[in-house]
């Protein structure tokens, strides 16, 4: 019989090329906070559901809690051997109070409805994050355009010489251009933080959960009610790369602008030595690298 936890029919291992194929552990190490804390929500609700009795919850829980301190010290590494981050924990929870327990963890969910929860978990992070620093580089740009009303630029069509402009125009039209990015960010936010867990493979399960209490300790606004939808589209992960990918455009759109205005044709100005560098075979020369969009 194969070990896996997933093995249970298969009388053979998996072959080392299949296995180094799948494996998911290389980058799935963002995803272990993630993974603990929705093992941990719908341990919860296992638990309140009597589903899984206060003796295993307990202990499951505090087995979960000790990789949570052991990730966040940064000594948790996962085992290719198991594939991905969901096998890698069930198997230490296991490993530190026995199947008896630790096996009832899987109680009525599957990695397909895990891996989803994982990512949305991820993702809305990374968007949250990215929203509260770009909603500072706006309020910049608007400070920065209120202290310019008097200053007087030139704007460029075709990069040519247009029509007279002034410093505050020019802020202002960048912090128009991101507060769409913003709302297209929310946008993403509001598709991404929705709960898939209770969905299961792809159809349920005939355990009676309580998926209003696992969206309540996660955080997300409300359940995705249709189990076949929930496990399969990745739609949100779509619609979260397009934005980032239109908000990365604009900032390119920035940067252009300041490398050319820096140049030694236009001169309209010099970006500081602390963020430039120098060329290894031409000395006066002065890169305005950091402008760059990658």
């Amino acid at each position: 019989m194969a070990e896996k936890l997933w093995g249970g029919r298969f009388s053979k291992e998996i072959d080392r090329s299949v296995l180094k194929y799948t494996l998911t552990t290389d980058i799935d190490s963002r995803l272990i906070r993630y993974d603990i804390w929705g093992s941990m929500a719908h341990l919860a609700m296992l638990n309140n559901g009597e589903i899984v009795s206060k003796e295993a919850a307990g202990k499951i829980f505090s087995a979960l809690l000790k990789l949570y301190e052991s990730n966040e010290r940064g000594t948790l590494t996962l085992d290719p051997e198991l594939e991905d981050v969901h096998l890698n924990i069930e198997s230490l929870v296991i490993r530190e109070i026995g199947s008896e327990y630790g096996g009832r963890l899987h109680t009525a969910r599957s990695r397909n409805d895990q891996v989803v929860t994982d990512t949305r978990m991820y993702l809305r992070a990374e968007l949250l994050d990215i929203q509260k620093n770009l909603y500072s580089f706006v309020n910049t740009l608007l400070k920065l355009s209120d202290e310019c009303t008097h200053k007087i630029a030139i704007g460029y069509t075709h990069l040519q010489p247009a029509q007279p402009i002034s410093l505050a125009f020019w802020y202002s039209c960048y912090a128009s251009m991101f507060l769409r990015d913003l709302a297209r960010l929310e946008s993403a936010f509001n598709v991404t933080n929705l709960n898939v867990l209770g969905a299961c493979a792809l159809a349920g399960t005939s355990f009676p959960i309580d998926r209003e209490i696992t969206s309540k300790l996660l955080g997300f606004d409300r359940e995705l009610m249709h189990s076949l939808d929930a496990t399969s589209s990745r739609d949100f992960v779509l619609q979260t790369a397009s934005t980032f990918a239109i908000l990365m455009s604009n900032f390119s759109r920035l940067a252009e602008e300041i490398v050319i205005w820096n140049s030694h044709e236009f001169g309209l100005l010099a970006i500081d030595d602390t963020f430039a560098t120098g060329s290894s075979i031409m000395p006066q020369k002065k890169e305005p690298c950091s402008c760059r969009t990658r």
